[in-house]
């Protein structure tokens, strides 16, 4: 019995002795191996060093695997104007985009990349809305300034490093949360005219109504210019420096004022939207497809011919300020890459604009599943007049 608890003693006298020189004893089990992911940040122009602060954090917090900058790298990162996203292609391995809209709109930097890479190392969205899970992403508060995983993320990723774990399939991630709907169409076709009256906004969508004026969205970020007159978002038209925002005190209604006035038609907004059953079109660029993140936008704006109807259709609309917009056959309608973009109706042959894209009408992440809500314009039109110095009659 002595002898028993004085070797016990011994050997845990020795492990104390290798650990403190850094070595550790063989037993049954060893530990797994420790890999290496390299990452390529050159690409993040202003965010480089949030990239790198990133990987720093993910190295203190996590044992089985390391992310060091070099190349050839498994990770790619680069950076563009729309929502952050990243598209894993393998456990390790995949590519990143620091998109500006989520910087815009006052989203730490440094959580931003701490949470794409997270989706690279095998973490799926969780938006629990917690500022202390880095996978809840945009459903934490703007405010929310976190860049370090939990412990339960991080105990997953040593797990799927260490092969306990299966990883999930891949599939593109996109940071834009629930709240922001950033509708496009789906089930749609590409726009058949040239509206004058598109505005394209950086990831979202707005509409013409003065020389010098355009609506969209609220919840859209502020851009520094807007391409208008044409329904190709990457040509055409004419691009027009953004002096002023005036946001609506209410309703998901955002006024940009122009640098100077273009000479596109403006679409005008008549006095009242239309009683349920009205026809309407809905016009937007972005992914055609339901699921969140499915496909990047299109070049071109997608239409779709809809209707208004019953209010009671759409959960938590503001019925005297909102539209409830019918998805078309039940799997066509307004989804992510378009907020604030146009739903218009013909009065005497012209396209009026009654409505401005706002979010989905049944709390749905996938698009089309029910109606949508757009903002009823008619309905603030006085406001929106002495905003921008009259409306053109």
């Amino acid at each position: 019995m002595l002898r028993r608890q004085l070797r016990r003693a011994a050997l845990a006298m020795l492990v104390a002795i290798l650990a403190a020189a850094g070595m550790q004893l063989a037993t049954g089990a060893p530990a797994a191996a420790v890999r290496t992911v390299y990452y390529d940040a050159s690409r993040t122009g202003e965010f480089r060093t949030n990239f790198d602060q990133a990987a720093q954090i993910w190295n203190s917090r996590v044992s089985n695997v390391r992310l060091l900058a070099g190349t050839p790298a498994s990770i790619t990162i680069y950076v563009d104007d729309g929502w952050p996203r990243a598209q894993p292609t393998g456990l390790g391995s995949g590519r990143i985009w620091m998109g500006r809209t989520a910087v815009n709109q006052g989203y730490d930097r440094n959580r931003i990349a701490a949470h794409e890479i997270g989706h690279i190392l095998g973490l799926p969205d969780r938006r629990t809305g917690l500022c202390t899970d880095l996978m809840s992403g945009s459903s934490a508060p703007v405010s929310c300034r976190n860049a370090n995983p939990s412990s339960t993320e991080a105990s997953r990723v040593n797990s799927l490093f260490a092969g306990s774990l299966a990883a999930p399939a891949s599939t593109t991630y996109t940071w834009s949360g629930d709240s922001d709907i950033a509708p496009l169409v789906v089930g749609g076709r590409p726009a058949s005219e040239n509206y004058p009256f598109m505005v394209y906004v950086s990831g979202c969508t707005g509409t013409l109504i003065k020389g010098n004026w355009a609506v969209t969205a609220k919840h859209c970020s502020t851009p520094s210019s807007v391409r208008v007159g044409s329904i190709n978002r990457t040509s055409g038209g004419t691009v027009v420096r953004v002096t002023r925002a005036v946001n609506h005190p209410s309703v998901d209604v955002k006024l940009l004022q122009l640098a100077s006035s273009v000479t596109y038609a403006p679409a005008p907004i008549p006095s009242t939207s239309g009683a349920v059953g009205t026809a309407t079109r809905i016009i937007g660029w972005g992914q055609t497809c339901a699921p969140r993140g499915c496909g990047s936008a299109p070049a071109v704006a997608n239409e779709l011919d809809t209707s208004i109807v019953a209010d009671s259709r759409c959960s938590g609309i503001n019925g005297p300020y909102e539209i409830c917009t019918n998805n078309t056959n039940g799997n066509s309608g307004a989804c992510y890459g378009d907020s604030g973009g146009p739903q218009v109706r013909k009065v005497n042959g012209v396209w009026n604009l009654i409505g401005a894209t706002s979010r989905a009408g049944n709390n749905n992440s996938t698009c089309a599943t029910g109606p949508s809500i757009y903002v009823d314009l008619p309905s603030i039109r006085s406001w929106i007049s002495t905003q921008v110095g009259g409306l053109p009659v």
